[in-house]
């Protein structure tokens, strides 16, 4: 009978998983705050338009990444923590992702929420630098 019960425990918790996710999710992205996490995090690294004028030459600012031709530079932005060279130092929360290998930057730890309040920053840049 205890085995059943630590089952069943089991079965509710793992249930439960995507309705925590949600909730905390369910409010509207916040663009504002994308643009503080992007000023904060992202400009190390990128330039980011009205906050840096100067990244890693290498690395692409977020107004070339939006200009992207590429019909799934969208799609780039929503996974960067899976993206080289991200995994060497990003976290996401409730995904569990650990960084892969010593890291090349000091550790960013963000959160479903705040990837969505980035895209939603983002959203207003490729509108202001996307071309129609």
């Amino acid at each position: 009978m205890g085995k059943f019960k630590k089952a069943r425990g089991l079965v509710l918790v793992v249930a439960a998983l995507p309705a925590l996710a949600f909730e905390s999710r369910a409010q509207a992205p916040d663009a504002e705050r994308g643009k503080q996490i992007a000023s904060s995090h992202c400009a190390r690294c990128h330039v980011i338009p009205g906050r840096n004028n100067m990244g890693i030459g290498s690395t692409p600012s977020f107004k070339i990444m939006v200009q992207s031709k590429s019909g799934d530079w969208r799609d780039k932005f929503e996974a960067f923590f899976s993206l080289a060279p991200h995994p060497a130092f990003v976290t996401i929360k409730e995904l569990r992702t650990q960084r892969s290998g010593p890291a090349i930057a000091a550790p960013i730890v963000l959160s479903l929420r705040e990837i969505d309040d980035l895209m939603a920053y983002v959203d207003i840049l490729a509108a202001e630098y996307r071309k129609p």
